[in-house]
């Protein structure tokens, strides 16, 4: 039949066949009976996991439309029981498992064997449209396109397999492409299934508001089973909903096992898709979807159900029915394309997909704005599957109700399964018991149209989306990536006594841990940020008034001054980055792009930063505050300690470690740059130059993860660069909040004094110290594009010959266009040695009685003096003009 014992996948490595499982592909409509009575019939029984993998852990990859069969001793199966099953009329095709060994797991993590099991489609592959006109043509290779599906993947084309396997077909084309126009053999593509289902759940135990103060209470809705909802009411769902609640046009996307679409309980976009059948019908093909999409966006307060996250935002089903690659690449073009807003993917592998047909897509959502969040899986271990471990997701983990990390063997309920962690995980949140939608009657997981314990991260994703709803609904101006920095950044530090979180080069939202990332998410506090970004309708009155917490919004009386307005400097410190890009392979060598990048940070002004300390006066008493730069000059060689903390240098070690999760990579870059005048900093790291053109020693490349198409986006670099920048000024801080000497000459600190009394005679002040911050943005440009072959000399774009202009031809699509721009929303602050200070007067204190009374005499005496002398003033105009008119009178008459 062609399957070959041996092939090399992209992404799972050298995959080996096993025919001991065949992947069984259904026809639409096939009856349920039918298929059972089918496979009795051949002596074959629904797949299991192997003994080994006996924990409560995987499930295997099972819908309405793809059943895994196997004999009932595990036997392999042959030719002839495969070719009987594509005879039924009951069977659209059938392949033989491969199993493989995925690139994505880190060395030393033990992977559960069954994972790495996976099937191809036999019927059908993808080629690259550049490849097929490099051919003159599908019919010049004897390939025809699929009539039943016409590719959604942007830049392939689909070709329908009619002899052999589309494995076979695709390594014989690859070798012709070779041969012909030396592409490589990304040019096509296959379509991959893994036999472990990809859903991230866990074994199964038995009107908008805007208000943007903070809320003064809860908002309960009467929903019958929101009491059993402990996860919402552990990430304040609850609070936030008094400030804003889901709006009806932010579209959640749940690429899933479709959406019980009739589900009383769920708003439903009226676009819906099916990425395995191509109709625009995003209905059940399992029970995980409805399942998630209830968490998300459950009807609120409608007397029914379950209430969900962001209850009255709408739900954009997209089901897959086998969970191929391309149905997931496909569901992403689909939800980007289609008004999405968020996408949730409660899903992942270690392999058996193509990671770079889903990177691409990932890319053009991302760029489109949308927020992606995904699932990091159940396997304890400490990497995350794909794709939250791709850059571009938010990576969700588990948390029980203890406020740990779900993991095998705690106190929860379910002590068998634990959540993944590790380097990529970001957010974590409630994981278990989740009370939620489920399929109509006894379709789904339970009787009846709820299930109240669904579980694992598959759970914890969807609330993460439902919170990235709600913050849409609130600041629909926002992009993913502002709403999803505030997730992050807003975070609750859980179980500090068992986690210890630090600062990471490569993690800019704030202090970080492996276990369980930034923290438990917040919905209240993320909207509270939102609200503090300012801007329309989500405008906030500052509340903290006059001592206490403030319900209702801070008298003006009660309230300090603004901050003190900076005239802002236009000018920019400039960073250069070049990028490589292997492309084809020739006789004469690799052909290969480098992008050269121009950054800007453009320093817009100073602004009052974090409080540093407060000290209260009361009446008649004095204080000195000192500023001063922080780079002292010590004279007492006992006390001769500093450390000249540079904000470039920082730049420029961080970036030549950014691809390492390195510590003391960074250390020691930083060390090394440190050494050098500020003038010699290498381009090693990507960062070259200052102000000006830059001096760059040797060249610099970048090996990147992605495809031309997304490595080299204006966007993602400004926006790489952003977070590096952002990460560097943290870091500076934290270097210059070391004591450096505590030897400082008099006359220096004389110059810097500044003496404050108070001089009220009944009310304290309130002094309040803050340091002085730059604020600067970022924005990235494209300075050239240059290209070679093997090691001649790199060449502009303008200069082709016509060999390389007939190869770069093809990737004119995907390249970067010269001096196009890109502008990072994020502002980077950046302290400086400098102190500021803003005074209250505390009105809301008390004085002491008799002094009080005092003083109210006195003010009483004070009014009454004045308005004695305003009288006075009143009666002497009144006289002065009654002398004008008297003179008047006699003028008139004389």
């Amino acid at each position: 039949r062609g399957f070959p014992d041996i092939f090399q996948h992209p992404s799972a490595g050298r995959s080996e066949l096993d025919p001991r499982r065949v992947a069984v592909r259904w026809r639409a409509g096939a009856d349920e009976a039918a298929k059972r009575a089918l496979i009795e019939e051949l002596g074959l029984q629904p797949a299991t996991l192997g003994e080994s993998e006996r924990r409560p852990l995987p499930s295997i990859n099972r819908t309405d439309g793809l059943w895994w069969v196997q004999r009932a001793d595990t036997s392999p199966l042959d030719e002839e029981t495969i070719d009987r099953l594509e005879a039924s009329d009951l069977v659209e095709w059938a392949a033989p498992s491969y199993r493989g060994s995925p690139r994505e797991a880190a060395a030393g993590t033990p992977v559960p064997a069954d994972v790495t099991v996976f099937a191809v489609n036999p019927t059908r592959l993808y080629v690259r449209s550049q490849a097929v006109e490099a051919i003159g043509g599908l019919e010049a290779a004897r390939l025809a396109p699929d009539p039943d599906r016409s590719s959604r993947l942007p830049g392939y084309q689909s070709v329908r397999v009619r002899a052999g396997t589309s494995i076979s077909a695709a390594q014989a084309l690859s070798e012709s492409l070779g041969a012909r126009d030396a592409a490589t053999a990304s040019a096509v593509r296959l379509e991959t299934i893994p036999f472990v289902s990809p859903t991230a759940c866990g074994p199964k135990a038995g009107s908008a508001l805007r208000d943007c103060s903070p809320p003064a209470g809860e908002f309960t809705p009467d929903d019958p089973r929101f009491g059993l909802q402990w996860g919402l009411q552990r990430i304040e769902v609850p609070r936030a909903w008094q400030i804003v609640r889901g709006d009806p046009s932010v579209v959640v996307a749940v690429i899933d096992q479709g959406v019980e679409l009739a589900h009383p309980d769920l708003d439903l976009y009226p676009q819906s898709w099916n990425a395995s059948t191509d109709t625009p019908d995003g209905s059940p093909t399992g029970n995980h979807g409805t399942a998630c999409a209830g968490i998300i966006g459950a009807r609120l307060d409608n007397a029914l159900g379950v209430a969900g996250v962001a209850g009255g935002s709408k739900i954009m089903a997209i089901a897959t029915a086998t969970w191929a690659d391309v149905d997931i690449a496909e569901g992403l073009y689909f939800a980007a394309d289609n008004g999405a807003r968020v996408v949730s993917m409660s899903f992942g592998v270690y392999g058996g997909w193509d990671f770079d047909l889903i990177r691409d897509a990932l890319q053009y959502a991302h760029d489109k704005g949308l927020l992606l969040v995904a699932a990091s899986h159940n396997f304890n271990l400490p990497l995350a599957t794909f794709p939250a471990s791709d850059g571009r997701t938010v990576c969700v983990g588990g948390s029980n109700r203890s406020d740990e990390r779900k993991r095998i063997g705690d106190a929860s309920a379910e002590p068998g399964w634990g959540a993944n962690y590790g380097p990529d995980l970001d957010v974590v949140a409630p994981c278990l018991e989740i009370p939620t939608t489920d399929r109509l009657g006894v379709a789904g997981y339970d009787p009846g149209d709820y299930v109240n314990d669904f579980n694992g991260t598959s759970a914890a994703t969807p609330h993460v989306a439902g919170l990235g709803a709600l913050l849409f609904s609130l600041r629909p101006d926002f992009d993913g990536v502002a709403v999803r920095n505030l997730i992050e950044s807003t975070c609750d530090k859980i179980s500090p006594a068992l986690y210890s979180y630090g600062n990471v080069a490569t993690k800019p939202s704030g202090t970080w841990n492996e276990e369980v990332g930034y923290g438990r998410v917040n919905a209240e506090r993320a909207l509270l940020a939102a609200c503090a970004a300012g801007g329309g309708e989500a405008e906030c009155e500052d509340c903290g008034g006059c001592g206490g917490r403030c319900e209702e919004p801070t008298p003006p009386q009660c309230r300090g001054p603004r901050p003190v307005p900076w005239l802002p400097f236009d000018r920019c410190q400039y960073f250069y980055e070049s990028r490589v890009f292997g492309l084809d392979r020739l006789d004469q060598g690799r052909l290969e792009i480098r992008v050269t990048y121009e950054h800007c940070l453009r320093l817009l002004g100073r602004q009052q930063g974090p409080l540093l300390y407060t000290t209260t006066l009361l009446p008649g008493e004095t204080f000195s505050i000192y500023e001063f730069d922080r780079y002292r000059r010590v004279r007492a060689a006992e006390e001769r300690m500093s450390v000249h903390t540079s904000f470039r240098q920082t730049m420029s070690a961080l970036s030549q470690t950014r691809r390492f999760a390195s510590q003391s990579a960074y250390v020691e870059s930083l060390v090394d740059i440190r050494t050098h005048a500020d003038t010699s900093v290498s381009a090693g790291g990507g960062l070259a130059g200052f102000f000006g053109a830059p001096q760059v020693r040797g060249e610099f490349g970048v090996a990147t993860e992605t495809s031309l198409a997304s490595g080299a986006s204006v966007r993602t670099v400004a926006e790489q660069f952003t977070q590096n920048a952002i990460t560097a000024a943290q870091s500076t801080e934290a270097e210059r909040s070391t004591v450096i000497s505590t030897f400082e000459d008099a006359e220096h600190r004389e110059a810097t004094r500044r003496t404050f009394r108070n001089d009220n005679h009944c009310h304290a002040v309130t002094y309040f110290v803050r340091r002085v911050m730059e604020v600067y943005e970022a924005s990235s440009r494209v300075e050239s594009i240059e290209w070679r072959i093997g090691d001649t000399p790199w060449r502009s774009i303008d200069d082709l010959s016509e060999e390389a202009e007939r190869l770069v031809r093809r990737y004119c699509d995907v390249l970067p266009k010269r001096h196009s721009e890109a502008r990072d929303r994020r502002q980077i602050t950046l302290p400086t040695d400098g102190t500021l200070y803003e005074a209250e007067l505390a009105y809301c204190s008390s004085c002491e009685s008799t002094r009080e009374a005092r003083e109210r005499i006195e003010l009483e005496e004070a009014r009454l003096r004045s308005r004695r002398a305003c009288i006075e003033t009143e009666q002497l105009a009144a006289d002065l003009r009654a002398g004008r008119r008297s003179t008047g009178d006699h003028a008139t008459s004389g």
